[in-house]
């Protein structure tokens, strides 16, 4: 039986850091596919956009915390509080407005990619051209690497956090067994693990993977993020245990500090220090710092940041269609812009897009379809 339900606060700092994980994914996409070539000049303007695949690292451990944060029952080593399919209905209405969208607006991506020699480099099996897109709409295109980034590149992510939610009401269960600490090591010890895994794919020349296709399973196979989830839940869990009153706000400062320095010294730092194994602890510090209460008015707080938070998932998930879309109107118009006035308004306007889509879209059909429950 699950737990009690129990309505904790909302954490609003991460609910901000949220926008500018997708942000860093946005910044990574515009310069990897921008013409000219995927990899720019090095340097600190370009070490600083480097970091698309860290940034959904990130969201995959947050994913673990807030999750574990939402649904532990009110004595905090109780498993999720809310029975399985109910979990999954809510979880489904979070993701599933958005990628939809998302397709749509992409459908021209699609229809190149399943034409033979429309796309250079591009070519799929006729097996794959009709599973692929049965498998995009099922959220499950990842498990076949070569399929992972048809029809809408980001999407794949999406299969990770699917298997995530496919398991955690099974997860919540077991680690609520465990000592947080305990869990946290051997989850650490996973991400070490899965690291070294894939190093041929975290260590490639230059600052922007774009995975090669010796290496797709390295950088999408769904269970390779699965210690990322743990790390996440586990961190949560130690939240909840009481850990919450021995952490400062300022281990948000510093783990961002650290992270901006880290990216923003890429071009002459080894490849491993902006890897998901060094990375952790300072994914730990930022989340944990996020999450502590504070009796002043903090900047993340506020109203806009946390709109802009809301629609982030809309933001990671609908830039690259709204990419299309963007780069027709101004081939149409004839505008050209230097690369950084370029990106700052088509940023804009995959924002205003995501805050649209948040609104129009995203919030009725939430509703619908999880039943106007938590």
């Amino acid at each position: 039986m699950p737990a009690e339900t129990v309505r904790r606060p909302p954490l609003p700092l991460l609910t901000s850091l949220r926008f500018f994980a997708a942000a860093e994914v946005v910044a990574f996409h515009f310069v990897t596919t921008r013409p000219g070539g995927p990899e720019p000049s090095s340097g600190i303007v370009a070490g600083l956009a480097s970091g698309g695949f860290a940034a959904v690292a990130f969201f995959f451990v947050l994913s673990g915390f807030i999750l574990t944060y939402v649904h532990t029952g009110p004595d905090n080593t109780s498993p999720v509080d809310v029975p399985a399919r109910r979990f999954w209905r809510l979880r489904f209405a979070r993701l599933a407005p958005a990628y939809w969208v998302g397709l749509v607006l992409s459908l021209p991506i699609l229809a190149m990619e399943l034409q033979d020699g429309a796309l250079p480099g591009w070519s799929l099996p006729t097996w794959q051209r009709i599973a692929g897109p049965l498998m995009v709409l099922a959220f499950v295109q990842a498990w076949w690497p070569p399929l992972a980034i048809l029809w809408n590149m980001p999407a794949w992510s999406l299969s990770v956090e699917v298997l995530f939610y496919a398991l955690f009401p099974w997860l919540a269960r077991v680690t609520a067994r465990v000592s947080p600490v305990a869990l946290l090591i051997v989850s650490a010890a996973g991400i070490l693990f899965t690291t070294w895994l894939r190093r041929d794919f975290l260590s490639p020349d230059g600052l922007f993977p774009e995975p090669r296709g010796d290496h797709l399973w390295q950088a999408y196979f769904p269970p390779l993020y699965l210690p990322h989830f743990l790390f996440g839940m586990a961190l949560g869990r130690w939240y909840l245990r009481g850990a919450s009153g021995r952490v400062s706000r300022h281990w948000l400062t510093v783990a961002s500090l650290a992270l901006v320095g880290l990216f923003a010294a890429a071009s002459w730092l080894p490849w491993w220090t902006r890897s998901d194994a060094a990375l952790m602890p300072l994914f730990a510090l930022a989340i944990l710092g996020g999450a502590t209460p504070s009796p002043g008015r903090s900047l993340l707080a506020h109203p806009v940041l946390q709109r802009l938070g809301e629609a982030s998932y809309g933001l990671y998930i609908l830039h690259l269609p709204l990419r299309l879309w963007w780069d027709a109107a101004m081939l149409i118009v004839g505008l050209q812009l230097p690369e950084a006035g370029m990106f700052l308004f088509y940023f804009a306007f995959a924002t205003i897009g995501s805050l649209v889509v948040l609104r129009t879209v995203e919030t009725p059909l939430r509703r619908l379809i999880a039943g106007g429950a938590r």
